[in-house]
């Protein structure tokens, strides 16, 4: 359960490096149930709504790249019922291609306040500018 912002976004990039080792479960938990949920991730394309969205991370998690990402320069905005984080990225040792490699994204993160727990309901990566 995440009672603020920060807690969420930890929640999340705990939940992305257990996906990254095959796991897609918890990264289920942090995204909402919502059909209008958002996804924008490194492979390209979007996903919209929570079944689409838990089919990309199942993919991704079946994919068992590895490896380690952490959030550096996060900047975290709560509202009462909803709020962002953005950071850059940094992930190591992923396994791309059958070789080891490292990233660097800018991420944005929203979550809405639903029923009590902050929930992802938008998350996009992207390598531009950095």
């Amino acid at each position: 359960m995440s009672n603020n912002i920060q807690q969420a976004h930890d929640n999340l990039y705990a939940a992305l490096n257990v996906m990254l080792a095959g796991d897609p479960a918890p990264m289920h938990d942090v995204w909402s149930d919502s059909d209008d949920a958002t996804f924008g991730g490194p492979f390209g394309g979007t996903s919209k709504g929570a079944k689409a969205i838990r089919d990309d991370f199942t993919m991704q998690a079946n994919l068992n790249l590895g490896g380690n990402l952490v959030a550096n320069d996060v900047t975290i905005v709560e509202g009462s019922d909803i709020g962002y984080s953005f950071c850059t990225e940094v992930g190591t040792n992923h396994r791309m291609n059958g070789e080891l490699g490292n990233l660097v994204h800018r991420a944005t993160n929203i979550f809405r306040l639903e029923d009590g727990t902050w929930k992802l309901i938008h998350h996009h990566t992207d390598a531009s500018g950095v």
